[in-house]
């Protein structure tokens, strides 16, 4: 009899390690969500408290800027939005997965901002680990990327697209062809298919579908056509003109 209460005080630490009594696959899912979406809420309202109370003390996450912290040093970082500014942050389709104690959460992010009378819309995608313990689920790590926006194309005139059109090298057995049809560009890599240029202006243009590069035709001092810049993340890839 005297073992009774041991074996007491032994179930309740398991059960208490394991979250909460009898939770299940469901269960858990609901309150992953629940917490991540009140941790997007607490960064637009500056809330410190949420991220105190659903962060591991361990925890090390990285913001979309690619800054890594630690515990302490994230939850500094929330703070209320400037006064003019009004946010919401909200899930996408997020997907759960729960094995054992560790549970993830990842999504997209809508982000909508109106900074005094206008609005930006970004998107972002995010996932976010917890691990649950004494103390139920906690935030163990997450990690945010952007995800850029289309450039809205402009219109030009079909005839400036003909100086741009040729042949170009990247390499001694890469060329891609440039050319025009009905008033749009094209560029199409040997054995790939072809690729739509939509025009920002000023010799620019965009990937149709492909955000995160841009393409740009480079002159010379004659103002003849002579690279087709590839640029990607900001590091340009230089095609050179051969053809055309």
């Amino acid at each position: 009899m005297r073992r009774l209460p041991v074996l007491v005080l032994f179930l309740a630490l398991v059960l208490s390690a394991c979250g909460t009594p009898g939770q299940g696959p469901d269960a858990a899912r609901e309150e992953l969500l629940a917490k991540t979406q009140a941790l997007l809420d607490g960064i637009t309202h500056g809330d410190k408290k949420v991220f105190r109370d659903t962060l591991d003390p361990e925890g090390l996450f990285t913001d979309e800027e690619g800054h890594v912290y630690r515990t302490p040093a994230f939850i500094e970082e929330i703070r209320p939005l400037p006064a003019g500014y009004v946010g919401q942050l909200r899930m996408v389709d997020p997907q759960v997965t729960v094995e054992g104690d560790v549970g993830v959460v990842s999504f997209p992010i809508a982000e909508t901002l109106d900074l005094h009378g206008q609005r930006l819309s970004s998107r972002y995608h995010a996932t976010y680990v917890y691990r649950r313990g004494p103390a139920g689920w906690r935030l163990l790590a997450l990690h945010n990327t952007v995800l850029p926006s289309e450039l809205a194309p402009v219109a030009v005139d079909p005839k400036s697209l003909d100086p741009l059109v040729g042949t170009y090298r990247l390499g001694t057995d890469v060329t891609a062809r440039v050319f025009a049809e009905n008033g749009r560009l094209f560029m199409q890599r040997e054995g790939r298919d072809r690729e739509e240029l939509l025009p920002l202006g000023n010799d620019r243009f965009v990937r149709a579908g492909a955000p995160r590069g841009e393409r740009f035709f480079r002159r010379d001092a004659s103002g003849k056509v002579v690279e087709l810049v590839d640029r990607r993340d900001n590091n340009d890839l230089v095609w050179r003109r051969v053809e055309g």
